[in-house]
């Protein structure tokens, strides 16, 4: 009897003792899996929404100058590149169309001097709008050196792309933060021509006025 009530106990002790392995092992599997899914799970969306991306905007007719940022490291791309030209947007409207025209025509690329990465604008439109201080309906082109912005064009549907975008974007990279960029300089001498026909005007007058 005595021996009987020993074996019981040795049972019901390993008993327990394979209860607490089993829950041990249990909790480390849950552990692992919870850490797997905030590793894993931001990695396959990220690549899910980069795909996604890629299907939306139509890439493959660009020119060699023009490039589109990857989703999942553009903002790494901006941060640490020494130098970087970047159009932000959604990719739609036409602006927006306007300037990816200019974008695919390789005689008009021919004249632009550096690189053009395009952002464009699907998802954590609010994130990117408040980090950039841009508005994703609105075509924004920003030049950055070494992370910081250094000057931004804006293009609208008003803008003449087919004329005055390369110059604009050729003019980025000299031009400090606060200058607007200018016009090419053929749409000028209207202006100039006005202002030297004024000036000799009022000398003209002038000279009237002292011979009498």
């Amino acid at each position: 009897m005595k021996k009987n009530f020993i074996d019981i106990k040795d049972d019901f002790v390993a008993s327990l003792n394979r209860q607490k392995k089993l829950t041990a092992i249990i909790l480390v599997v849950t552990i692992l899996f919870i850490i797997s899914l905030f590793i894993i799970v931001p990695k396959v969306q990220a690549n899910i929404r980069a795909s996604e991306i890629k299907s939306l905007v139509n890439q493959e007719k660009l020119t060699k100058k023009a490039n589109y940022l990857d989703a999942k490291i553009a903002d790494k791309e901006i941060s640490e590149k020494t130098a970087r030209t970047v159009l932000f947007s959604v990719p739609s409207g036409k602006a927006y169309g306007n300037v990816i025209d200019v974008l695919k025509d390789s005689k008009q690329m021919k004249d632009f001097n550096h690189s053009i990465y395009i952002y464009p604008i699907v998802y954590d439109a609010q994130i990117i709008e408040n980090k950039y201080n841009i508005k994703k309906n609105e075509v924004t082109i920003i030049f950055f050196e070494n992370g910081k912005e250094k000057n931004r064009i804006s293009i609208d549907e008003r803008f003449d792309t087919k004329k005055m975008l390369i110059p604009a974007l050729n003019q980025l990279p000299l031009s400090s933060i606060g200058q607007s960029i200018q016009p090419p300089a053929s749409s000028m001498p209207a202006s100039t021509e006005t202002t030297q026909t004024t000036t000799e005007s009022q000398v003209t007058v002038d000279s009237e006025q002292t011979v009498e």
